[in-house]
């Protein structure tokens, strides 16, 4: 059976780091709230590893970060 990779790209869609498809647990998205805009990043966690935090960049309001949440995990899918 061959090894999966996942290329789990960052705010500019370019790939952070690679993983075995398999061995990813949960992702989850962490909204934080600034002065004049949104910090989204993604959570993922892999086994064996301590949870990975992913920067996807600032957006300018809550719509705009669900969107790009779920185009990374489109990503993450393809």
């Amino acid at each position: 059976m061959a090894m999966r990779l996942l290329g789990v790209p960052d705010a500019s869609g370019k790939p952070t780091i690679w993983i075995n498809a398999d061995h990813l647990v949960s992702v989850q998205s962490v909204i934080r709230t600034g002065a004049h805009a949104i910090e989204l990043s993604a959570e993922l966690k892999v086994d064996g590893m301590p949870l990975l935090r992913i920067n996807l960049g600032e957006l300018p309001d809550r719509q705009a970060a669900d969107a790009a949440f779920e185009t990374f995990l489109s990503r993450l899918q393809s």
